[in-house]
């Protein structure tokens, strides 16, 4: 099975997908061992930003891409501090 790095990346509530479709990692070990470079990367390049980094199959890609497609920009999920409540 082949994956698909996808990077979600916000400054403020403006998010943007980042994806290359027709580069896939040979496996997931292979993704996210490069996912960790690249996110390394964009925390030293863009500080102030949040983001989130996925290495999906090609099923859970087509997913994603299908709600992009109906619901617009991409969000990322709040990350909040532990003991926090909902």
């Amino acid at each position: 099975m082949k994956f698909i790095m996808v990077m979600i990346i916000c400054f403020g509530v403006d998010c943007q997908a980042v994806y290359d479709s027709e580069f896939e990692y040979q496996t997931y070990d292979e993704c996210v061992a490069e996912a960790v470079g690249v996110t390394e990367y964009m925390q030293l390049i863009f500080p102030a930003s949040a983001g989130e980094i996925h290495c999906w199959d090609r099923e859970t890609f087509n997913i994603f891409e299908e709600q992009l497609k109906k619901n617009g920009l991409p969000h990322i999920e709040p990350v909040l501090p532990s003991g926090t409540d909902t």
